[in-house]
């Protein structure tokens, strides 16, 4: 069942991360660039083509989708430093100095054995509560 799944992901990731660009679009220009006859038959269709050259072109038109997709991400992450860190996406508090509750701590040893305790704040502040928005982008313009 594993196995399964694994070889669905595997052929769904690349078809979902080209869905919303114009990946087909390109790739239909390409092959119309280099001579690709739709209405010839199947067989001269595939004998009679120089797919090397169009898989250039379309590698090409991959690589720029790739290139905008990465310059999309480098921009969210400049704005969203805590997704660089895991774990810290759903922190609100990332980045901004921690609060500790107690003043001080101590250890006694004395005759008959250790104690330990910590004296507490009498108040502490209100800490991180504003609402952290998923991209902060818009709150920077």
């Amino acid at each position: 069942m594993r196995a399964l799944i694994l070889a669905l992901v595997m052929v769904w990731a690349p078809l979902v991360a080209t869905a919303d660009t114009n990946y087909k679009e390109g790739v239909k220009d390409c092959l119309k660039h280099f001579g690709y006859n739709w209405d010839a038959p199947v067989r001269e269709r595939i004998d009679n083509f120089d797919w090397n050259a169009a898989s250039l072109c379309t590698n090409e038109v991959k690589r720029k989708i790739v290139a905008e997709k990465h310059a999309e991400l480098q921009d969210f992450l400049k704005h969203n430093p805590r997704y660089r860190v895991p774990g810290q996406s759903l922190n609100r508090c990332w980045g901004k100095p921690r609060e500790m509750p107690f003043e001080s701590s101590y250890i006694r040893v004395d005759k008959n054995g250790l104690e330990a305790g910590v004296n507490y704040k009498d108040t502490l502040p209100a800490g991180c509560y504003e609402n952290a928005p998923w991209d902060n982008r818009e709150a920077n313009k």
